[in-house]
């Protein structure tokens, strides 16, 4: 009961900040949002107090889930910095200087701004290449071209904060996309099907093929069914590509943003 208490107190804290009435949207942001550099450092700042509670990266603990916004979301950057500084309940103040805070602010910002708002650091253009190059197309689709077996990337700038899409090509297993887990079946009659599910009953089972067409089993004809805990996507990446082979690649997916002609046409 303690341990739920503990748990809740910040985020009820993080809710009553929320309440604040702020006029964000009316006023420039402070030229740390959206700063790589002051992010980069924020994000060290973050890892050496706040991670205690918050998680490494953010991703909860003792404290909120800072990579979801269900919570937190409603702050404005104003009110983040006097949460961060001044504290509340049982989050203590963080006792830092007015750019350290804010540099906290653009950490915690950068966790869930759609990455097509960020500056991502590599080449977009080059990025290009290196998706082309490495078969990421036999998956996945862009502009409506491509793969079926992976989500559709032509909107994952606006879907995805740049720290989720590195982390989705850095460590797919992570966590799989929800309707893409990959499925394996040897039918009675000794074909093989793979693909992905996309409905299953005790009757029935509907597998998304490679081509993108979609195949109903009976169950009754299947011998055996294996789901995969692991996702399709190749898990090499890390090791396969560079550092600026990853920043480039991450950036030019970062400016996939098909629900936003008129965002693209501005950049």
């Amino acid at each position: 009961m303690l341990l739920r208490l503990l748990w809740l107190t910040p985020v009820l804290c993080f809710a009553a900040w929320a309440q604040h009435d702020t006029k964000d949207g009316e006023k420039a942001k402070h030229p740390f949002i959206g700063d790589l550099a002051a992010i980069e450092a924020g994000r060290q700042q973050f890892s050496t107090g706040c991670a205690g509670c918050h998680g490494p990266e953010g991703g909860g603990g003792r404290g909120p889930n800072l990579q979801d916004r269900g919570v937190w979301h409603p702050l404005g950057d104003e009110d983040m910095y006097k949460l961060i500084q001044k504290g509340q309940g049982l989050m203590p103040g963080a006792n830092v200087t007015v750019d350290e805070g804010w540099r906290l602010v653009a950490f915690v910002r950068s966790l869930t701004t759609p990455a097509f708002e960020m500056k991502a650091p590599g080449d977009a253009v080059a990025g290009k290449a290196v998706y082309e190059a490495n078969g990421c197309a036999n998956c996945h689709t862009l502009q409506g071209k491509g793969g079926k077996l992976g989500p559709d990337l032509s909107n994952v700038g606006l879907r995805l904060p740049l720290p989720k899409m590195r982390k989705a090509v850095m460590d797919p297993d992570d966590a799989i996309a929800e309707g893409y887990q990959g499925i394996d079946l040897v039918m009675r009659s000794g074909e093989r099907v793979r693909g992905v599910v996309k409905n299953r009953t005790n009757y029935s089972v509907q597998v998304q093929l490679g081509n993108g067409s979609l195949r109903l089993l009976n169950v009754g004809d299947v011998e055996t069914m294996t789901l995969r805990e692991a996702t399709m996507m190749p898990v090499d990446y890390v090791k396969k590509l560079s550092k600026m082979e990853m920043d480039n690649l991450v950036a030019f997916l970062a400016r996939q943003a098909a629900g936003a002609p008129v965002m693209a046409a501005k950049q």
